[in-house]
């Protein structure tokens, strides 16, 4: 049994640590409230005429808090504030005479009242206490803030200022949840006595090994990214958290001294009742539940499916009463069903934007703007989220360790003769390289955006002085100055992608072509530039059967999607900028990259709907030009130092040819995993009529959306041959194609393993 040690609310101590399995007791010591109670009223500054608002961090979530507001009533956004101008005018597209600024303090001068801050969660608290310092109301993005102090501190600075502070607990307003709350206010289950909630999510950056998120650079950083929404759930259903009993049950190292807990188990005590929270991230199963049970009647929330069904007593003998609970249920299944369908298809045909996570969010929004313009108490208010970031405490304790800090690297200092510049050399190819290259005892500098959370085949060999570390990105010129001076090769293999034209033209393109020319100036002898097959057409009607090493790419890149069209005009203006400047320059077009570290759902096989369905582009029985990415980056060493001028000029392809389709390629995965993964073989026309089924009803509903090219289609069937001749005979370069070899390095390597 375990010995529970009381906590005051203000300060937690390490309890026990367990190698699998570690156990946290946390017992705190609060003033109970209810999950309505508001701070006494303070004198708010008076608001005349429309509430004026900014938006803080021009992110992926900034874009649904714009939507939103651009759909609520008295509210005029007047300004997006970002650190990265570029984006920052991204974002303000379309909303007329909003101003971009970079800078937190010129929002006072625009007299702003109200700041939506959707930064990352560590810049919550210091944002918001600059903000309500300078006389700015804040609605923020969840988590609140990272600890309680802190959240107690922000809320107590609101009310002496008068200022509106809330936080923005969005899964409260989402349409299953408001449907659950008025049936229990309605009395259907009687009193509340116990919450479990479950969250089993797959997590993308898990599945690409990209461990540079927020989330993932303190092992209690996942709590506060994912677990307030059920957690807000239960403070709303129970009030204050009373103590908590937290294991955390499976636990990896990301990277050295990166440590993420899988799987989690919090049993609660509450103000108003018990709760148990599961949490496992990195599924490919999704579960995302609450379920509310009562002392007469049962119900569950299903976010992933927005569905709600429940059980109650009832007069009759038990045998038809078992049946009317299933009956029951399974209408409101049905109900639901229809109703997300119905939703479905009007926001597909642009009636209305109905999917359950932006209702949530425009649901919050305008819930907090209401409030304040009638000067009601604010939804989800300071101690609200004071009381969230309690329970979020509980589960996180101290027993998960502090954040890891960016390892305190060598200076840089000036580049060693023969140095060789890596961009992206912590991606799953870059890592690849690096590693080759000081096997060859070749000096390397890396380029990182982020000293964090960076892979021990960076870290290990920067701390033993053996690989300089710059920090910069693309666009950064003196960073990437820097980086250049005195080196003699550089490897460019940051991808630079974006979700429009303007964003991948600027970074992608106009980003690789200053690169280029930063090369030139700092005397770079040879850049080997990493495209992708992807910037040529590969259908069978591409006039040869084989493709062989040139220049030629797609020549209708506005028929193929961004990322294709960005790598094909890349390529366009570095060979014009090398050829203009003298840089020597290889082009690289690696084909479909398998092995280690890469996505087990590749889109070269097909189209993944789910994890384990897999829509062939067209049959899927033809080989396609597959290559492991150790192979990948052997040619890429070995084109970064061949000797003389011999290799500059050319694009090649990286291509092998082990004899393998994609069906082949997923059923070999079936038997690896043992799971049921199939592959769905579809005919491209019949491909093509559904997307164009989907533009018609898009165009309908009045959406401006591009007419959808086939041409792309049998490009991504990659039905064509690669002859890779020049890498073969140039470099010496012989990629593994014996089947089994190959599927050994690339497929059976997603075997389970035991733990």
């Amino acid at each position: 049994m375990w010995n529970a040690v009381t906590f005051s609310v203000r300060q937690r101590d390490i309890l026990r640590r367990v190698n699998t399995t570690k156990m946290t007791d946390t017992v705190l010591e609060t003033k109970p409230r209810t999950a309505t109670e508001s701070a006494p009223p303070a004198r708010r500054r008076e608001i005349t005429g429309k509430t004026r608002v900014a938006v803080i961090g021009a992110g992926y979530i900034a874009n649904f808090h714009l939507t939103a507001l651009a759909e609520t009533d008295d509210v005029e956004l007047v300004a997006i504030c970002d650190v990265s101008e570029s984006r920052a005018r991204q974002a303000a597209k379309g909303y007329d005479a909003v101003q971009v600024v970079t800078d937190v303090a010129r929002l006072a001068e625009l007299d702003v009242h109200v700041a939506h801050l959707t930064v990352p969660p560590d810049q919550h608290v210091s944002l918001t206490r600059e903000l309500l310092t300078a006389g700015i109301g804040v609605f923020v993005e969840k988590p609140f803030a990272l600890t309680s102090d802190d959240a107690r501190d922000l809320a107590q600075l609101a009310k002496t200022r008068g200022l509106p502070l809330a936080v923005n607990h969005n899964y409260l307003f989402r349409p299953v949840i408001e449907r659950l709350f008025q049936r229990i206010d309605a009395g259907e289950i009687g009193r509340v006595e116990h919450v479990q909630a479950t969250l089993s999510v797959p997590l993308r950056q898990l599945d690409a090994g990209d461990y540079s998120h927020w989330m993932f650079r303190a092992p209690r950083n996942i709590v506060f990214e994912q677990a307030v929404h059920p957690l807000s759930m239960m403070q709303h259903l129970l009030g204050s958290v009373v103590r908590a009993h937290t294991a955390q049950l499976t636990s990896t190292e990301l990277n050295p001294k990166q440590i993420f807990h899988q799987r989690w188990a919090t049993s609660f005590v509450a103000e108003r009742g018990t709760a148990t929270l599961y949490m496992a991230f990195g599924q490919p199963f999704t579960r995302s539940t609450l379920q509310v049970f009562g002392t007469d009647g049962f119900i569950e929330a299903d976010f992933f499916h927005d569905q709600l069904s429940g059980e109650r007593k009832t007069q009759w003998l038990d045998f038809w009463n078992s049946y009317l609970a299933g009956a029951r249920r399974g209408t409101e299944l049905r109900r639901d069903a229809r109703r997300n369908l119905i939703n479905w298809m009007r926001t597909t045909v642009g009636l209305a934007r109905r999917d359950a996570f932006y209702l949530s969010m425009r649901g919050s929004i305008q819930a907090f703007h209401k409030a304040l313009r009638t000067r009601a108490a604010l939804p989800n208010n300071a101690n609200t989220a004071i009381a969230v970031t309690e329970w979020a405490d509980a589960v996180a304790g101290d027993t998960t360790g502090d954040a890891t800090p960016a390892p305190l690297f060598p200076a840089a200092g000036a580049a060693r003769s023969g140095e060789v510049v890596v961009l992206g050399g912590t991606g799953f190819i870059g890592q690849r390289v690096v590693r080759r290259l000081l096997a060859k005892n070749v000096p390397v500098t890396c380029v990182v955006r982020r000293l964090h959370s960076l892979p021990s085949a960076i870290v290990e060999p920067a701390l033993a002085g053996r690989l300089r570390i710059v920090q910069a990105s693309l666009g950064d010129e003196s960073g990437m100055s820097e980086a250049l001076r005195g080196a003699t090769r550089c490897v460019h293999l940051a991808t630079g992608n974006g979700t429009s034209w303007e964003e991948v033209d600027a970074v992608m393109v106009r980003g690789s072509a200053q690169v280029a020319e930063q090369c030139a100036t700092a005397g770079i002898e040879r850049m080997v530039y990493v495209s992708s097959i992807a910037a040529l057409y590969t259908g069978r009607d591409n006039g040869s059967d084989v493709i062989d090493d040139s220049w030629d790419t797609d020549p209708q890149p506005d028929k193929r999607p961004l990322y294709a069209k960005g790598k094909s005009a890349a390529e366009k203006v570095l060979r014009s900028t090398a050829e203009r400047l003298g840089l020597g320059l290889v082009v690289a077009r690696p084909g479909v990259v398998l092995g280690e570290g890469t996505p087990m759902q590749h889109s070269g096989l097909g189209l993944w709907v789910r994890d384990n369905h897999c829509v062939g582009w067209g049959a899927g029985d033809h080989s396609l030009p597959l290559v492991l990415a150790d192979d990948v980056a052997d040619a890429l060493v070995a084109a970064t130092l061949a000797d003389g001028a011999g290799i500059d000029g050319q694009a090649i392809n990286l291509c092998a040819d082990p004899g393998l389709s994609g069906k082949d390629i997923v059923e070999e995965l079936e038997r690896a995993t043992g799971r049921p993964i199939k592959f769905h073989q579809r005919p491209l026309w019949l491909s093509q009529t559904m997307e164009v089924g989907k533009w018609i009803v898009k165009r309908i509903g009045g959406r401006k959306v591009e007419f959808p090219a086939y041409r792309d289609l049998k490009s991504r069937a990659l039905a064509a041959g690669f002859s890779s001749r020049t890498a073969r005979v140039e470099l010496g370069w012989k990629p593994v194609e014996e089947r089994e070899a190959f599927l050994d390095a690339a497929i059976r390597i997603y075997a389970p393993r035991n733990r």
